[in-house]
């Protein structure tokens, strides 16, 4: 039977454009509830400067505290080696390194060039080179579109995952960092970059700025792609990209695929039960989810 990999971004993605500090307990609750939802893994936080984003100032607490989980993978975002060192040293062995096809996007997140970025995964995967085939996952965000410089070419894509094959990484993410992106050119660059690097295991991260985000999902999995990241109640957006909002919803992605008999290995129930739970303890912050919205179906069988 087909399955996908579903990753759960809320605890990064979800949290970090919200203007309030989330307290520390309600991080480690929050990645604890998604840990028994069935989700296989959870990227926690983000490894960067509390000056860059504030509300990772005590990501070293939560990785400690959450590092033990057994039920699922556990993943952070660095965005240099020292971020790497750091979430290594916090027992995070699963690292996300991030940068921008668009250079004034990553101008914007990061404060340097792409070429920089592509200097500092390469000091990464020198220093640990075990990392690269194994654990480590590198994400090309604004792959569909910039905020600041429009349409990204499947050829800026290509360029760059050729740089980032190079390095020995085995595990590619294109990210619609702000919903930019159509089925029409989901397929065009999936397929690309499939074609042209079969070594390469591709996922995909859509945002539902423009609602096209499970359109956009459904056919990346028709082209082969069998990752995917969404958050809990389609929580989310990028501080750096003006316009963006959340994620697709985890709910809303489980019920497309298990309603085509796609096994995710969740449990919509409690993912609903997350996201209710989030939602009353971030009350600022407005949930996207569908399902979350709708509810399950109660009338008629779930599934045929």
């Amino acid at each position: 039977m087909e399955k996908v990999k579903i990753i759960e971004v809320g605890p990064r993605d979800g949290l970090q454009n919200l203007p309030a500090f989330v307290p520390t307990d309600r991080k480690i609750a929050l990645i604890k509830k998604l840990a028994a939802t069935g989700v296989r893994e959870i990227q926690i936080g983000s490894f960067v400067s509390p000056q860059a984003i504030a509300q990772f100032r005590d990501i070293e607490e939560v990785a400690r505290s959450v590092r033990r989980l057994r039920s699922v993978a556990l993943s952070a975002l660095v965005p240099n080696e020292r971020g790497a060192e750091k979430a290594l040293a916090c027992g995070i062995s699963r690292l996300i390194f991030f940068f921008s096809v668009s250079s004034k996007h990553n101008y914007a997140n990061v404060k340097q060039s792409p070429r920089a970025s592509l200097k500092e995964l390469k000091n990464i995967c020198r220093t640990y080179p075990d990392l690269a085939s194994t654990s480590l996952r590198v994400d090309l965000a604004t792959a569909f579109g910039c905020p600041f410089a429009g349409k990204v070419t499947t050829t800026a894509v290509l360029r760059m995952v050729e740089k980032v094959a190079a390095m020995g990484v085995r595990e590619i993410t294109l990210c619609d960092t702000v919903g930019f992106g159509h089925p029409k050119d989901v397929e065009e660059k999936f397929l690309e970059c499939n074609r042209l690097f079969p070594e390469i295991r591709f996922g995909a991260h859509f945002h539902n700025t423009r609602g096209l985000a499970q359109a956009n999902a459904l056919r990346a999995y028709d082209v082969g792609v069998r990752s995917f990241d969404s958050a809990a109640g389609g929580l989310g957006g990028c501080p750096f990209a003006p316009g963006s909002s959340g994620n697709v919803a985890t709910e809303d992605l489980a019920y497309l695929f298990e309603s085509m008999g796609i096994k995710t290995g969740t449990d919509l129930k409690k993912l609903l039960t997350v996201s209710k739970w989030l939602q009353q303890i971030l009350p600022q912050a407005k949930l996207s989810g569908a399902l979350f919205q709708a509810g399950l179906p109660s009338k008629r069988k779930l599934f045929c």
